[in-house]
């Protein structure tokens, strides 16, 4: 059991956070949630020692019990596989947990220190995993993720046996993998049973009650000092003596933060032709090969697959940033684009956001000031340079503008990238009010539950098609395709192989921590129980690998 009791931390003058108290116990998920800056990255690092605190006191936590996936890891091994291996770890299992994660039988012989940010912290996540620790704390684990290599995380950590804790704003992730979530908001921190849902809706109603606590506690106390004020002197001013007590001695309720969510409201839009999107046979330097899709009026459409498909790579063709090497693009009467890409260049970076919007659209100074107060950029935040700006406040400032574009067809490259939980809810919203056509790459599954209609799957080594019209449901954990598609490609033994070698992984894994509770077990009932748990899960396996061996 993980104990916080009073904890406080500040920098200088600044408080993190004060009074964090809470309880997780073994075994449970949680999900740590609150807005950017709010000190979740502080208090992961004062769970793994990293970082001191001031006061309170903490138990449970032992350096050796935790495992930590870093964003900013250092690695000192020749190879990725020689990076994950060490003391009794199996190189099959370190192949299956890098696997999972998206790399290659070629990329486990590379040398960690070449790769991207990206493909680091995703070495920094299998390091966490392959460990089975007692305690696995994971910072945003599914940034840089693609949906395949997160739907493997998402099965790993629901099926691990240790305690997990999560620091994320992935929905899907907080709605299917976590017990609890610890929400930080203005130097508190709460503990809300149950997934994201429940959670989103239990702050919603803690928040009106406490609201209405304290403006009943306001009322009376303006009711008593009006009676202070009015009996000083006369024949009750001994009861006004008292009430000034009472009034002096009142434990004062906080007035509850307001509500944080963001107002984010895309313009009405122009009609345009019936047929949007036309693309036919389109190649591009060997990453796109032979892809064609129709886009229709009012469609939205997700854009899903590994990464280094070229998804991102044929948003910037079609918005023409790019010029394929063949095919043809036919853009339709009246459409007028609106493009978000991943990387925002379509900010300035040597400008201000009000700068940004004063040059784009011929704003005034205050009439731009009031488009970005909408996505919660505040006047000090509006005056700094884009270049300075998270990743994050980049995102509000280029939606800002996309907003103001009055496009009907909007193009979208991982919109909630970088985003606390209240933005990436608002984007939601406001593209599921959309009137027009979106075209959206994410590997935000919310996101595309929620928003789109049907999905297009880039799959690397094999033509890409366009999937039939689809919605897409938490019980549709591979994206995977028809059975007939699936039969034509041989893509429904791939698929089924790495799902049974996943299921493998996890079988591993629960073996492993049944013998570790065999080994401290003394009580006889309770090594019967275990023994009988170890013999099925022997059994599971075994039947696990007939199964792949007949695939494989």
């Amino acid at each position: 059991m993980i104990q916080f009791e009073k904890v406080t931390k500040s920098f200088g003058e600044h408080t993190i956070f004060s009074d964090v108290t809470f309880k997780i116990e073994n075994g449970e998920k949680i999900g740590i949630v609150g807005k950017n800056g709010a000190g979740k990255s502080t208090l992961v690092k004062i769970m793994t020692g990293e970082e001191e605190f001031d006061s309170g006191t903490i138990g449970g936590l032992r350096k050796e019990d935790i495992g930590y996936s870093e964003q900013m890891p250092n690695f000192t091994k020749a190879t990725l596989l020689e990076e994950i291996l060490h003391d009794d770890i199996e190189e099959y299992r370190a192949k299956k947990i890098l696997f999972g994660l998206g790399f290659t039988e070629p990329e486990t012989e590379k040398n960690p220190q070449n790769f991207s940010g990206g493909e680091k912290a995703k070495v920094s996540l299998a390091k966490a995993l392959i460990d089975e620790p007692r305690i696995l704390i994971l910072d945003e684990p599914t940034n840089h993720l693609d949906i395949y290599a997160i739907d493997f995380l998402e099965d790993f950590v629901k099926n691990y046996r240790g305690t997990v804790i999560a620091v994320t704003h992935d929905r899907h992730f907080l709605q299917n993998c976590v017990d609890k979530i610890l929400d930080i908001e203005k130097g508190k921190a709460t503990l809300y049973p149950g997934n994201y849902d429940k959670y989103f809706r239990l702050k919603k109603e803690r928040r009106e009650y406490e609201l209405k606590a304290y403006e009943k506690q306001q009322e009376e106390i303006a009711r008593t000092e009006e009676f202070i004020r009015r009996n000083k002197a006369g024949v009750k001013s001994k009861q006004a003596r008292g009430r000034q007590k009472i009034l002096d001695r009142l434990e004062r309720l906080e007035k509850p933060p307001s509500d944080d969510s963001v107002n984010l409201k895309l313009n009405e839009v122009t009609e345009s032709a019936n047929r949007v999107l036309n693309l036919e046979n389109i190649n591009f330097k060997g990453i796109i090969k032979n892809f064609s899709a129709e886009i229709l009026k009012s469609e939205k459409v997700g854009l899903i697959g590994k990464n280094g498909t070229g998804k991102s790579t044929l948003l910037k063709i079609i918005t023409g940033e790019l010029k394929a090497d063949s095919g043809e693009i036919k853009i339709g009467n009246r459409v007028k684009i609106g493009y978000l890409s991943q990387g925002h260049e379509e900010l300035n970076p040597d400008l201000t956001p009000i700068e940004e919007l004063e040059n784009e659209f011929d704003l005034t100074r205050e009439r731009a000031r009031a488009e970005l107060a909408k996505l919660d950029i505040g006047a000090e935040l509006a005056e700094n340079l884009i270049s300075e700006m998270s990743g994050g406040e980049k995102t509000r400032v280029a939606l800002a503008k996309l907003i103001l574009t009055g496009a009907n067809f909007l193009i979208l490259d991982e919109p909630t990238n970088h985003l606390d939980l209240p933005a990436c809810e608002a984007i939601e919203n406001a593209l599921k009010n959309f009137d027009g056509t979106i075209l959206l790459v994410t590997h935000d599954r919310r996101l595309l539950e929620t928003v789109t209609d049907r999905t297009i799957e880039f799959e690397k080594k094999l033509p890409e098609k366009i999937l039939p019209a689809k919605k897409i449901s938490p019980e549709q954990k591979n994206f995977s395709k028809s059975p007939s598609q699936k039969t034509k490609s041989g893509l429904k033994s791939e698929i089924n192989v790495e799902k049974l070698e996943a299921q493998i992984k996890m079988a591993e894994m629960e073996l492993k921590m049944i013998e570790r509770e065999i080994n401290g077990e003394i009580l006889p009932d309770k090594l019967a129980e275990l023994a009988a748990a170890h013999a099925e899960k022997l059994k599971e396996i075994d039947e696990f690998y007939e199964r792949w061996g007949e695939l494989a």
